[in-house]
């Protein structure tokens, strides 16, 4: 269940480009490839352990959402309800913290 979960902003992502390139008549074919590119990036260095421990997750879904704000324009507003989404996840998530707290 909790990969289900943990899916739903790479899924949410997906879809807003999607939908950017349906609506943009697939003229902005490049900039969604640009975009995958990006997320693929993200996605392999989150796999190779870069991106470890709850804060960092945090961290990170926090310093995203101005760069996606910023670079609006270029499709990243399509990119925030998948950023909202991870930081709500990560927030409601207890497993990992719970985890930590018995490390200490």
């Amino acid at each position: 269940m909790r990969s289900i979960v943990r899916s739903i902003p790479w899924l949410l992502a997906l879809t807003g480009l999607a939908i950017l390139l349906v609506a943009g008549g697939f003229v902005v074919w490049p900039l969604i490839a640009l975009w995958l590119a990006v997320l693929a990036l993200i996605w392999s260095l989150g796999r190779a352990g870069l991106f470890r421990g709850h804060a960092t997750h945090i961290a990170v879904a926090l310093a995203l959402l101005p760069v996606l704000v910023l670079l609006g324009m270029e499709g990243g507003l399509w990119l925030i309800p998948a950023d909202v989404a991870w930081l709500l996840i990560e927030f409601t998530d207890r497993s990992e913290v719970a985890g930590e707290l018995t490390q200490a």
